[in-house]
């Protein structure tokens, strides 16, 4: 994984700290029952997440869907990211997130362009974002699901996540045009919502409030 920039009162602190754990619950986004042709535009909602397809059509379905091209190690329904498009992640209430993690893989053309060339998977948030490199992308190679794990500090309190495919230069700069093989299948993203400040600090003074008075009843 590597990093790159876009070029374009104590009680209350005690009952705020006790507090997040409980509001920060982590969500698995995985696709079960978004079965679906969506093309730029379009706009599906899980567990309280957008999912909106970028630049060309996108499909949620089994490997079975994909036939000879399918990626391995998968048997339940995932995003499947056709040509030069990308998959734009938020939460559906306009709230920030983490992005955890999530495992995907690299879907060739058929047949594929030539000559081959290097596809990463970009994380992009806006002002920085990371690519993910998805393996061997030979044509009549084994393409497996590969997982991405322990991301929240890489991806803190984002607004949004913007998945797409790039060719990567021997340089490591992400290159046009990919020929439309920059195609791939993401499934399992794990997001973490970040609660709002206000509500955080709200209910960290009701609860201080409560412990006060409590305190008062017992003197």
């Amino acid at each position: 994984m590597q990093k790159f920039f876009r070029q374009w009162a104590s009680t209350a602190a005690v009952a705020a700290a006790v507090l997040l754990p409980q509001v920060q619950a982590s969500t698995l986004i995985d696709f079960e029952g978004s079965t679906g042709l969506y093309f730029p535009g379009d706009s599906f909602v899980q567990a309280g997440y957008r999912m909106t397809a970028i630049g060309d059509f996108g499909t949620v379905d089994t490997a079975a869907a994909l036939g000879a091209v399918a990626p391995t190690g998968n048997t339940t329904e995932f995003y499947f990211n056709s040509n030069e498009g990308g998959l734009l992640v938020e939460r559906a209430d306009g709230g920030k997130f983490n992005l955890d993690g999530f495992s995907a893989a690299f879907v060739p053309l058929d047949p594929a362009p030539s000559p081959a060339q290097r596809i990463v998977l970009i994380a992009d948030v806006g002002l920085y974002g990371y690519y993910f490199d998805l393996g061997d992308t030979t044509a009549d190679k084994n393409h497996p699901f590969l997982t991405y794990s322990g991301l929240g500090g890489y991806f803190p309190e984002v607004s949004y996540v913007l998945f797409y495919g790039c060719v990567l230069s021997s340089s490591g700069v992400c290159v046009d045009p990919t020929n439309n093989n920059a195609q791939f299948a993401i499934d399992n993203i794990g997001v973490t919502a970040v609660p709002e400040p206000t509500t955080v600090a709200l209910m960290a003074l009701g609860l201080a409030g409560l412990a006060l008075r409590a305190r008062r009843g017992l003197c």
